[in-house]
């Protein structure tokens, strides 16, 4: 077996004494793992670092098996990011979250589009870290949870949303939702009014974020994996709530 595809580098992980092993999101392959020989040679180390767009050469003798793979450097973006604790802590949170939801081998190119365009706004885009709610909205669609806050789950109305059912992901009123009020997910107005970013505040961002995250948490099974996840994303939540850093 033999294919060549483009990818997002997600993790790299010491396998043996000069081996490593890969995760990528691939343009067409979905999260795929591999092996790359080799890997802390001085050439190769400069490669393999997480968040560089790489070339990928995929080999093995039968489809499920691990496989190796041979790379070549696309693009990097590990300058960016050590420079920008925000920028480092987003990404950290993006790679850990597509490790632990996304399903292996599974293609999702639309996906995969987002993300890297996500990742090149972080230098060409002021307030980018606001689209980082965009992202993790189409993770959660992208797995199969997406959210529904277009109407009112009980009466169809698109007015006066207040709620969010934490059963469903999907709106409510405030005239439905009222007498169930402390069962109930407040609808922040950044989920609301999303194409008017510029008007939001970080705090506003991170309210959002809660509601995200809390979904992402209900639909994660159980793992230490799973659980360091979201002690990532939690970082970047606090960094974000941070003062120094608004």
């Amino acid at each position: 077996m033999n294919w060549t595809d483009e990818g997002l580098l997600l993790s790299v992980n010491p396998h043996g004494e000069k081996s490593a092993i890969i995760q990528v999101l691939t343009k067409t392959k979905g999260i795929h793992a591999g092996i790359i020989q080799n890997a802390f040679s001085r050439k190769m180390s400069s490669t393999i670092q997480p968040s560089n767009q790489l070339y990928l050469n995929w080999s093995s003798r039968l489809e499920e098996h691990l496989g190796t793979y041979k790379v070549d450097l696309l693009k990097t973006r590990v300058d960016i990011l050590l420079g920008n604790k925000l920028a480092l802590d987003t990404f950290n949170s993006l790679s850990s979250l597509c490790i632990s939801t996304l399903a292996e081998r599974d293609p999702m190119p639309e996906f995969y589009k987002m993300t890297i365009k996500f990742l090149d706004q972080i230098v060409s885009q002021k307030k980018w870290e606001f689209l980082y709610l965009d992202w993790e909205l189409q993770l959660l669609t992208s797995i199969g949870y997406g959210l529904d806050l277009n109407k009112c789950v009980a009466s169809g109305s698109t007015e006066n949303l207040f709620y969010i059912s934490p059963k469903s992901g999907k709106a409510v009123s405030k005239e439905k939702g009222f007498k169930y009020d402390k069962k109930l997910l407040r609808f922040p107005s950044i989920l609301k009014y999303k194409k008017k970013y510029n008007d939001f505040t970080r705090s506003e961002l991170v309210a959002g974020l809660s509601i995200t995250g809390f979904f992402l948490k209900k639909w994660l099974t159980y793992s230490l994996q799973n659980k360091q996840t979201m002690k990532i994303r939690q970082r970047l939540i606090d960094t974000l709530s941070n003062e120094e850093n608004t």
